[in-house]
């Protein structure tokens, strides 16, 4: 091809068609540039397409990771509600009026109820954490939700503040649960038997309710795990989830 427009030319050459010639090889020039701009495009509508499914596999993984993280969060907001509402009953038995009515074992349950176990949360990010340090963040083309996955670790950062606080204050009434009431009666209370006798069988877990210290610990917990379930941290932290997974849905093309 490129022989056949050389001949062309030396042939205009040759016939002292000056005129002809810088049109044709105007022409040839033109031909040529159109040509590398169709490569160009063809090459940028290749490109964009290999990007676009490399974005939609990132958004359906995102998309699954954070279904996820949202089923993790809804069961801490429940098991942290739940754990608000057996210290609500705790602190009623500051009042002897209704300590006098409930029965031992009802004691042992609400007890058991406030110090087993931790309201926490432990998202799943292998994929926000790949996608992240290996700098592919831009290839989702929606900047917002760029930006709601890029700062979703920082929205962590409260909550473990938040759980250091917890434990804090739960160790506190650990400890005084230790030194006034008898652990030991409150696995008895829950159907736990035991083989021989104890020094500590002669303690009852009521005693406990007469103490200011520990009904002020007790308030200090409650008021934090409260606080828990609020806009600063398992609230805040669903309500982050919740848009992502608007922003992956409304960028995924099936």
């Amino acid at each position: 091809m490129i022989k056949f427009f050389r001949k062309i030319r030396q042939n205009l050459l040759s016939e002292g068609k000056t005129g002809k010639y810088l049109k044709y090889a105007i022409g040839e020039i033109v031909l040529v540039v159109i040509g590398i701009l169709i490569a160009l495009q063809i090459n940028n509508f290749n490109n964009s397409r290999q990007e676009t499914k490399i974005e939609q596999a990132y958004l359906l993984s995102l998309q699954t990771e954070y279904e996820t993280n949202l089923e993790k969060i809804n069961i801490s907001l429940q098991a942290n509600k739940e754990r608000v509402n057996a210290v609500e009953d705790m602190l009623t038995l500051f009042d002897t009026n209704v300590l006098d009515t409930i029965s031992d074992k009802a004691i042992s349950d609400i007890l058991y109820s406030v110090f087993s176990g931790d309201a926490t949360f432990q998202p799943s990010k292998g994929v926000s954490t790949d996608i992240i340090s290996s700098g592919n963040l831009n290839v989702i083309k929606n900047k917002k939700l760029r930006q709601r996955i890029a700062s979703f670790e920082s929205k962590l950062d409260f909550l473990k503040l938040m759980r250091n606080a917890i434990n804090t204050l739960k160790s506190k009434l650990k400890n005084q649960l230790n030194k006034n009431g008898s652990i030991r009666k409150l696995l008895m209370g829950r159907g736990r038997e035991f083989e021989h006798n104890s020094i500590s069988d002669s303690i009852n877990n009521r005693q406990i309710f007469s103490l200011i210290e520990f009904e002020n610990n007790l308030l200090d917990y409650y008021l934090t795990i409260k606080a828990a379930n609020g806009p600063r941290v398992f609230g805040g932290i669903k309500e982050h989830i919740e848009l992502i997974l608007v922003g992956l849905e409304s960028e995924i093309k099936l």
